[in-house]
């Protein structure tokens, strides 16, 4: 259960997938990259089988020391992607990746949800991104967001503690006067079970949940999330 005491001075976010469509983004961006090698049907069908990978092997190369910047991340990712699947990567592809994924669109239901929230409490993103790449996206959610924590800041990607801990430095308050949101389990549950953070899980496919990373509450998107923090 979301306790709220002490109240939370600042609500953080997960951006991709919690707030904007990034699996709808990655999916977009994966069928256009096919779609200059393969008939439109067949384009459309491995499209998701490849966003999949593509965000699979972005994730792995994270975890992989030496940091390198998110960008090179995913154009690493995308040259594993598709060499799995047959294609080698081009600088084009690259270039309509980064492009696709420069700006996404929120989900529907996020802007007036966080509108509403910003009457009460300082809003935050922690992101696994660069600042350049994550401001396009920021920007089209339309809710002015008080703090972007990007991994390029901390030069650590979640589930590092340093990400976090370099927010909360950033931010000038400690993990008991946050609230952390977000879908990942991995990025997102994992580390806040480890440090004790206040966590409310954003649950918008319907995934089964790691019995080892229970969040506080679990939401099926925004809409309910001012109501569930307002209860203090």
């Amino acid at each position: 259960m979301l306790q709220l005491q002490p109240v939370p001075k600042v609500i953080t976010f997960d951006c991709y997938g919690t707030l904007v469509r990034w699996h709808d983004a990655v999916r977009s961006a994966a069928r256009a990259i096919l779609a200059g090698r393969l008939t439109e049907p067949d384009a459309q069908d491995q499209s998701v089988a490849l966003a999949d990978r593509l965000r699979s092997a972005a994730v792995e190369r994270q975890q992989r020391p030496p940091y390198c910047d998110y960008k090179s991340v995913l154009r690493s990712a995308l040259a594993v992607a598709l060499a799995e699947a047959g294609h080698t990567a081009k600088p084009e592809d690259e270039e309509l990746l980064l492009s696709t994924l420069s700006r996404i669109e929120p989900h529907p239901d996020v802007p007036a949800a966080l509108s509403r929230l910003r009457a009460r409490y300082r809003l935050a993103i922690i992101s696994n991104t660069d600042d350049d790449l994550i401001a396009g996206t920021v920007a089209a959610i339309g809710v002015p967001i008080d703090f972007v924590i990007t991994a390029e800041q901390a030069r650590a990607y979640k589930p590092d503690h340093r990400l976090f801990l370099h927010a909360y430095a950033t931010l000038g308050v400690t993990k008991e006067e946050t609230v952390h949101v977000g879908m990942g389990q991995f990025t997102d549950l994992k580390v806040c079970h480890e440090l004790g953070i206040r966590s409310v899980w954003i649950d918008r496919v319907g995934e089964p949940l790691n019995p080892d990373w229970p969040p506080h509450a679990k939401l099926d998107d925004l809409k309910g999330l001012p109501d569930v923090l307002s209860a203090s």
